[in-house]
């Protein structure tokens, strides 16, 4: 994204933001400049999670089907708390399109309360109630105590990681997403540095295994978070916006954003918790399959990655241009983003499927589990093309403010998932590849209910 300097003396008075996203007009080229910055972060991110994966990998079984369960429940609690940054991002974007800097400023101030409290009410949570919790549905004792290991070492940094939510929100929301990659790649190197150094215990540091791993990822957050925080703060072409104001404190402000949020902190709660249950069916069926499956998870994410970048951009753009009143180009936007999505993911998909092995063995050298895991590994290489679809439909239709009808279409999809994968796993007695298939299913469902509802045109009465 080019950056564009303020002009006062521009009568209308637009935000650089809002210059940028007129200037896009949706055209393939405006699109990528937007999404690329996010999706370099986004794979830098990835590869993050990927790392611990790895080194995991290579300190044993246990320790990389504990970190499945645990990673996915502490992703569980912060997506919760990252739904505020979704939804702040949603209406700054919305104020980029109208032309209101200073309201930007505002949104992202009481972002930042909102995120300050809901981290203390999840640090409670966390380490309150996930030692009964993992008693209950964990079976393997030793998978028990790795993965709440994991946990207590990770859990502390919940506050830096919704800063950095809160941050990034911002950030795509005036079109700014270059800092995004910058931020991405510092905590990946920050990560692998740690991992190195305390899993194995390296430097003079103890070996301290899957706890090390935990305790390495909360490092490079907290230290990611200061860093963004600090850039907000310091630069100077921000401060139009008035950052760190927190003078013009309101009750509408909060009740506006988290009205826009809630549903998302719901739909975030549900679909990261049937992830959750997805990998506790998982557990049951054996550690085997446990530890299958959080290879596959680490692979599927990876080809996940550059959608994601997609992802945002429809989100921010459908907001932007209605905010612009330029309701009958989203879609327009869509198709063409939805064309770019596509194609990325079968030349990345096609990369996968040529090479498994090579790809593999970047999560784990044990070649026995890598044999087994080829037929799981294909599945989800086919639902990559459904996802790359599906997501961008659905960040369109969340774009458009009208989160609750997202709610609604995700819970409807998250029963229907769940119902799936319980009657394979305990009255079906299915193959790892069946179980794995519920994400094709899902991600079909999904394309499906958004582009009903998008066709609707009920979208085009929503304010926000």
């Amino acid at each position: 994204m080019p950056r564009l300097a303020f002009s006062t003396s521009d009568k209308r008075t637009l935000t650089f933001a809002a210059i940028s996203m007129k200037k896009l007009q949706a055209t393939y080229k405006d699109i990528w400049h937007l999404a690329a910055p996010i999706i370099a972060g986004s794979i830098a991110h990835t590869l993050l999670n990927l790392t611990d994966t790895a080194f995991l990998g290579r300190v044993g079984e246990t320790e990389l089907g504990a970190a499945a369960i645990a990673g996915v429940y502490y992703f569980v609690l912060v997506m919760i708390g990252m739904a505020i940054g979704i939804g702040s991002q949603i209406l700054m974007a919305r104020r980029a399109g109208e032309g209101n800097p200073k309201a930007i400023g505002r949104v992202f101030d009481h972002t930042i309360i909102i995120l300050i409290v809901s981290s203390a009410i999840m640090l409670f949570l966390l380490y309150g109630f996930t030692p009964y919790l993992f008693s209950k549905i964990i079976t393997d004792h030793s998978i028990f105590n790795a993965a709440k290991d994991y946990v207590n070492y990770r859990g502390w940094a919940i506050l830096p990681a919704l800063m950095v939510a809160g941050c990034r929100g911002f950030f795509i929301g005036i079109a700014r997403t270059g800092i995004i990659t910058v931020s991405s790649v510092m905590m990946l190197l920050i990560n692998a540095l740690l991992d190195y150094i305390l899993i194995f215990g390296k430097a003079g540091a103890p070996a301290m295994g899957i706890a090390g791993a935990g305790l390495a990822s909360g490092m490079a957050e907290l230290i990611t978070s200061i860093f963004l925080l600090s850039f907000a703060f310091y630069r100077k072409s921000f401060k139009m916006y008035s950052l760190f104001r927190f003078s013009n404190m309101a009750w509408k402000e909060f009740k506006s954003l988290i009205e826009l949020s809630s549903p998302i902190m719901v739909q975030n709660l549900i679909t990261m918790g049937s992830y959750f249950v997805f990998f506790v069916f998982i557990e049951h069926m054996g550690s085997r399959e446990l530890a299958i499956s959080n290879i596959v998870r680490a692979t599927y994410m990876l080809l996940m990655t550059p959608m994601w970048g997609f992802s945002s951009a429809a989100n921010s753009m459908t907001s932007n241009l209605i905010g612009q009143g330029k309701g009958d180009q989203v879609f327009l936007l869509l198709k063409k983003i939805i064309t770019m999505s596509f194609f990325l993911s079968l030349v990345i998909g096609l990369v996968f499927v040529s090479f498994p092995n090579i790809i593999l063995r970047l999560v784990t050298n044990d070649l026995s589990l890598i044999q087994n895991s080829l037929g799981t590994f294909y599945v989800t290489c086919a639902a990559i093309l459904v996802f790359s679809i599906s997501l961008v439909l659905f960040s369109g239709v969340s774009g458009t403010g009208n989160t609750r009808i997202a709610l609604l279409m995700e819970t409807v999809n998250i029963a229907i998932y769940i119902f799936y994968v319980y009657a394979c796993v305990y009255w079906l007695n299915a193959s790892l590849e069946w179980v794995w298939f519920s994400e094709i299913l899902y991600w079909a469902l999904m394309g499906i209910f958004s582009l009903i509802y998008l066709r609707t045109g009920h979208w085009r009465k929503i304010r926000i």
